[in-house]
């Protein structure tokens, strides 16, 4: 569905917005609960899609499409505060590509980067979000430090020594199985966000980070009761004045 075509309402005026800086390093985080007027509106256009396959990369779960209206009413609500806490204007972001996601990988069979934190891209002035269609059962979002290098998010620079050091871990430690849902040998867990229906987070895509899953978590691929999700990844160039 083109965004021209999309009749949504405006998003709402009462959306309670935090932001927080998050860990030695001071990462940026912006929390933003009541975001969307009518939730559900997302889910109805998420059942109507046919093309979910498996997600491309190390997400653990499926994805298909989500309407871009969605990463633009981002944009248009909280461009704002966005330039303040993460330095990056709605103008300056080039791109934005939004998923639905469903988390449906056992943790039996994870392969050894997924049971770990990740980072998305390596680029501080590339944004993540993610938008919770889901409620507190199903886990929320944390962010990590790697106790060996020190490294809270992974820059360019910091990229090849940070696999160095993942490296040296495996060997001391053992490659890690399951989710990773709190501090370990290798990570400690400097903030935490719960899921909540209808709230969305902001932070840069080089953050450390990872969905919090349950050792007993039940899949659900049903997007109505499972751990549904709006992934967006919106790419920042640098400003042009």
């Amino acid at each position: 569905m083109a965004q021209s075509q999309a009749k949504w309402p405006n998003l709402t005026a009462d959306g309670q917005i935090r932001a927080s800086l998050m860990g030695n390093e001071q990462q940026p985080l912006l929390v933003v609960d009541n975001f969307w007027p009518e939730p559900a509106q997302l889910l109805r256009y998420a059942l109507q899609q046919g093309n979910v396959a498996t997600a491309s990369g190390w997400y653990p779960g499926l994805r298909s499409p989500a309407p871009a209206v969605f990463g633009s009413a981002v944009l248009q609500q909280l461009g704002g505060v966005m330039r303040q806490l993460f330095g990056v204007s709605a103008e300056q972001i080039s791109q934005i590509e939004s998923y639905y996601s469903l988390v449906c990988t056992p943790a039996a069979e994870l392969a050894p980067l997924q049971t770990i934190p990740h980072f998305d891209r390596p680029h501080p002035r590339d944004l993540a979000v993610i938008y919770y269609l889901c409620d507190e059962q199903h886990g929320g979002t944390s962010f990590y430090r790697h106790r060996r290098s020190g490294f809270e998010a992974i820059s360019p620079e910091r990229q090849l020594h940070y696999q160095q050091q993942l490296v040296e871990d495996f060997r001391q430690y053992g490659k890690p199985h399951g989710y990773i849902n709190g501090d370990t040998p290798m990570f400690q867990r400097i903030a935490s966000v719960p899921a909540r229906r209808n709230r969305l987070l902001m932070y840069r895509c080089s953050s450390l980070h990872s969905g919090d899953i349950a050792e007993n978590y039940s899949y659900d691929l049903n997007p109505a009761t499972g751990r549904f999700t709006i992934a967006a990844f919106l790419t920042g160039t640098e400003s042009t004045e």
